[in-house]
């Protein structure tokens, strides 16, 4: 119905007005060509009950002149040429309707004049003519041979084909001296008594010079009277150059077999509607016989750890859908049951549709990897742990010594966390900076007790003194094992972002970020805090300072996260 309605509202298009019946078979065709005068019949070429010849055949044998014109979505040129042949008008493909309106218009003109004239053989002599058009035009060789192998016809495609001058040369050939090997003629003739057809044979065949092409042979048996085979119709198309790139390819593909075969990695080239084909020695590697390791994408995730296979699934789900790339690793489950590590990468291969249809790429294990991986983790566990020792060793030295600065140090080592947290700073960097808050004036050991705790103003000599606890606390940290550079870290806490802080007179980008938020944590606790020489000056008074000097003595983005953190989330001093 569908494609009816399609060729209705074309004819409409081109200007008829249409009265049409659709019919489906032999019975109900005969019934309305007999029933009602029709311009034109306009055939499928297969039907469920019915084909295109079975029409022309009944319209003849009802004997009304209507012109028929086959209309199909899929016809060979044999097939068309048969059809012209049998008695139809023209064939039209549903993909170019746009010859349908003329065609008619043909025709319908044509039928004025076989109207007039009732002479059998003009009928037959247009028949013929556009059947020796089609014969003759067409790009693949047409034949028509005899039984027993003559030659009854040949279109200039055929002569070109097979190197000859002229068709009459050629036509003094017999069919069976144009094979390779002439078995094949007798396999494909004994095909076709019992089918009645052939299509798309795969056969040798030569040419005048000697040279050998690759043709695919596609034939039907043309019957007499008597219903007896007479005669071969078909063609024969050149696939020379199309097999030479074929194997060409698989030439290519054993290569990279052989390549890949050769890699420490496993390469995988996965049909995605059929099998996984591993290169590469999958089966020793999972400790499985030769072929024994899945070659189905079912097989291989049955393989997959359990705590792995959603994550990998989804990865791989998402690169198939094009959202992202393909890199993971998973473990994957031996045959001794024994789990082993992979790292997996892939690129999804996709049609013009975009749809994926192949998926190539390569799994390489890296389970003794994983295990240095742990085994350092464990060492850097255990360094931490004697640093963190270390340094709790140093922050109770200066608590025994001056208890002012140890709780100073404390207080300001939680403020440099929050801030570092509220930055979004690497937990390991957090980690580091709040060990190097836990000591960063450990450099005041060297300074003598009665100035650290004087309760008047200091003299010029003595801050002198102290200004000097940086570059001693960096003297005492240098040489310590640590994943972290607490040391610089120390030595820079009293820099400024103008250059105007101490020991060396840093600025910008030579201050290290773990030193800038020390010194706004570090200037915050002091001002806010009860120091010997004055009482507290109170948080809010230290919050002005880093706002009047942000950008100036302190880091923008640390000055602003610690604002945040007092007058937005509440932060307090400890």
């Amino acid at each position: 119905k569908v494609d009816a309605l399609f060729i209705i509202r074309e004819l409409t298009k081109g200007g008829y007005n249409c009265f049409y019946e659709r019919v489906e078979t032999a019975s109900s065709m005969r019934k309305a060509i007999q029933e009602k005068q029709w311009d034109i019949i306009l055939c499928d070429y297969i039907m469920p009950d019915f084909n295109a010849p079975s029409a022309i055949a009944l319209l003849k044998e009802v004997n009304i002149d209507i012109p028929i014109i086959v209309v199909s979505g899929n016809i060979g040129e044999e097939t068309a040429v048969e059809c012209m042949r049998l008695g139809a008008q023209d064939y039209i493909m549903k993909s170019n309707m746009s010859r349908l309106c003329p065609a008619i218009a043909r025709e319908l003109e044509e039928a004025k004049v076989r109207n007039r004239e009732k002479h059998t053989g003009e009928k037959l002599r247009e028949s013929e003519k556009q059947y020796r058009t089609f014969f003759n035009t067409s790009r693949d060789c047409v034949f028509i041979t005899s039984i027993d192998g003559r030659l009854v016809d040949m279109n200039d495609a055929a002569v070109e084909l097979f190197g000859y001058s002229s068709r009459d040369e050629l036509m003094q050939i017999r069919i069976p001296d144009l094979y390779v090997k002439k078995e094949e003629r007798t396999k494909i003739i004994n095909t076709m008594m019992e089918k009645g057809y052939i299509k798309d044979y795969p056969v040798d065949m030569r040419r005048k010079d000697g040279g050998v092409i690759n043709t695919l042979l596609t034939s039907n048996l043309r019957y007499d009277a008597n219903g007896k085979a007479t005669e071969l119709m078909g063609t024969i198309k050149d696939i020379t150059e199309r097999k030479q790139t074929t194997e060409a390819l698989k030439t290519s593909e054993e290569r990279f077999r052989m390549a890949a075969e050769s890699l420490t990695d496993v390469v995988y080239d996965w049909d995605i509607k059929e099998k996984v084909d591993w290169y590469g020695d999958i089966d020793g590697i999972m400790g499985y016989p030769p072929g024994g390791f899945p070659r189905t994408i079912e097989g291989w995730a049955a393989t997959i750890n359990p705590e792995d296979k959603d994550r990998i699934m989804a990865a791989l789900e998402d690169h198939l859908k094009g959202l992202a790339s393909y890199a993971v690793e998973y473990r994957v489950g031996r045959r001794n049951g024994e789990w082993r590590w992979w790292s997996a990468r892939g690129t999804a291969l996709r049609d013009d549709r975009g749809e994926p249809y192949k998926m190539i790429g390569s799994i390489s294990d890296i389970t003794e990897r994983k295990r240095a991986e742990a085994e350092l983790q464990q060492t850097l566990d255990r360094l931490k742990k004697a640093v963190g020792t270390t340094i709790q060793v140093l922050v109770s030295a200066v608590e025994s010594r001056d208890p002012y600065t140890a709780g100073h140090q404390i207080k300001t080592a939680d403020l440099v966390r929050a801030i570092a947290t509220e930055m979004g700073l690497p937990k390991d960097k957090i980690d580091g900076i709040l060990m190097a808050g836990s000591i960063h004036d450990i450099g005041k050991l060297s300074i003598p007790a009665e100035i650290l705790s004087k309760p008047t103003k200091l003299t010029n000599i003595e801050f002198s003194l102290i200004k000097v606890h940086p570059r001693s606390g960096y003297e005492m940290l240098k040489d310590v094992e640590s994943p972290w550079p607490l040391a610089q870290i120390v030595y820079q806490h009293h820099e400024r972002m103008d250059g105007s802080g101490y020991p060396r007179n840093l600025k910008g980008d030579e201050i290290i970020m773990e030193a800038r938020i020390m010194a706004v944590a570090d200037v915050v606790e002091s001002m806010a805090s009860h120091r010997p020489y004055r009482p507290a000056l109170g948080i809010e008074v230290a919050l002005e300072e880093i706002e009047k000097n942000k950008g100036i003595l302190y880091d923008d983005a640390v000055a602003d996260a610690c604002l945040r953190l007092f007058r937005e989330k509440g932060y307090q001093l400890k």
